[in-house]
């Protein structure tokens, strides 16, 4: 809670009038930031010498200036005024699912170190240098191998890989019914065949991919993102990535362990391949922990594995820039990586407190880099993307992560993406508008 006690200058205002205009007045300056819980009625009343009452009226004033809002049972925190909203609400990005931060500059040994790779160390790396992958293994924890580390230009790649030495074309990839739409690109690509597991609030149903595998004799990879799910931002616990873990050994599949969103938790459940080391391939990247341009992923891989993940790497790009994983890995070491993730941590828990105040309605883990928000059956979600858009706001539509003709009625809704905390405030007050505004109008 903020330690707020406006400063009161005489005049002939009523004191309530004169502790919204401190307020406003610390707002404009930006001593008082978005999502800043304010004091209690009873705090305040008790630091100025006044009644609560007076208090209530007082934020009741800044609410109506929209300074303010308040949730019964949580308190009164502080947002973006009107006229401030009105100013940014242009073309707000809640559609790209990454966090801004500021990121330090690389200092004069990185860069010179890099350029040393960048002098000679080309057509020399393969999978990559013995310091770059166990760089990689520090980053994935878990005592993981270095010498079963693949470094990738970036998680996309790493993915990439996995498909191609795991599939051929005209096979099946089991997967989420709702998935990252990259992996469907990278499937089309590869020629594959998508077939959709059905998912309940813990993730893929068991049964559903036990039926799926024994019944299509192709259908031999699953592809999975257990933690921070994209879209639906749901972490699957530990009992259920045993028991698919469990399955893979028994029915013979590969798994594809997709952990990309995973830096954003300081603890979660062990990896499904924890429990099944020697039939999944674990996949993640830097490019939303650190920085999008830093295109550089990592994939471990069963032994019996490696050889065709390391074919598909070289038939792809030889080999990941040796000069960018020069970078990671000295940020890596020197404990920047680790600094730069604790910044996205705390910066992703204030958007996503303030966003659930906005979108109470909106599921997922508060952790995640985005919302799954269900509609109201009046609105398709590619209706309410457009209605989002001609408002000047960009969200994603469940059709862009639905695998097959079934769409439900939702959308994503990222809130790293904008540039400020304000903005995304604003652009939040604009989609939660958009059901009031149109109410009596049906769309289809």
């Amino acid at each position: 809670m903020t330690i707020w006690s406006p400063r009161l200058p005489d005049s002939d205002t009523p004191i309530y009038g004169r502790i919204a205009d401190a307020l406003e007045r610390d707002v404009r300056s930006g001593m008082l930031i978005p999502g800043s819980q304010l004091p209690t009625h009873r705090d305040l009343a008790r630091n100025l010498g006044i009644t609560p009452v007076t208090v209530t009226r007082a934020y009741g004033e800044a609410a109506k200036r929209g300074l303010v809002e308040s949730s019964t049972g949580r308190g009164t925190f502080v947002r973006a005024s009107r006229r401030e909203a009105a100013a940014i609400a242009e073309d707000i990005d809640l559609a790209t699912n990454n966090v801004n931060v500021p990121i330090p500059e690389p200092s004069p040994a990185m860069l010179q170190r890099a350029g040393t790779m960048l002098v000679h160390g080309l057509y020399a790396t393969g999978a990559g240098t013995e310091r770059h992958r166990a760089a990689g293994a520090a980053w994935m924890g878990r005592k993981t191998d270095p010498s079963r580390v693949i470094v990738t230009a970036g998680t996309q790649h790493a993915l990439f890989l996995a498909l191609a030495a795991t599939t051929k074309p005209g096979d099946t990839l089991l997967t989420e019914s709702l998935t990252y739409h990259g992996a469907k690109a990278a499937a089309a690509l590869l020629h594959l065949r998508l077939e959709p597991l059905p998912l309940d609030r813990y993730g893929i149903v068991p049964d559903a991919l036990e039926r799926a595998a024994r019944g299509n004799k192709s259908a031999k990879v699953l592809y999975t993102i257990p933690t921070l799910h994209n879209p639906t931002a749901v972490i699957m616990p530990e009992k259920r990535r045993r028991e698919l873990a469990a399955l893979a050994e028994r029915l013979g599949l590969t798994i594809i362990e997709d952990d990309v969103s995973g830096f954003l938790l300081d603890k979660t459940p062990p990896p499904i391949a924890a429990f099944a080391p020697d039939r999944t391939i674990f996949i993640t990247g830097l490019g939303k922990a650190i920085a999008a341009a830093m295109r550089i992923g990592y994939l471990v891989a069963p032994d019996a594995l490696l050889p065709r993940v390391q074919n598909a790497l070289a038939a792809s790009v030889l080999f990941s820039s040796p000069v960018v994983a020069e970078m990671a890995s000295t940020w890596i070491e020197d404990g920047t990586a680790a600094k730069i993730v604790e910044q996205k941590r705390a910066e992703i828990a204030l958007r996503g407190r303030i966003a659930r105040r906005i979108l109470p309605e909106a599921s997922g883990d508060p952790r995640a880099l985005h919302l799954w928000l269900e509609l109201p059956r009046r609105w398709t979600a590619d209706a309410f993307v457009e209605e989002a858009r001609r408002r000047r706001v960009r969200i994603a539509s469940a059709s862009t992560f639905a695998v097959g003709p079934d769409v439900p009625r939702a959308v994503r809704i990222s809130i790293g993406s904008p540039a400020s905390v304000a903005e995304m405030e604003t652009a939040l007050h604009v989609i939660a508008g958009i059901g009031e505004a149109r109410l009596q109008e049906p769309v289809v």
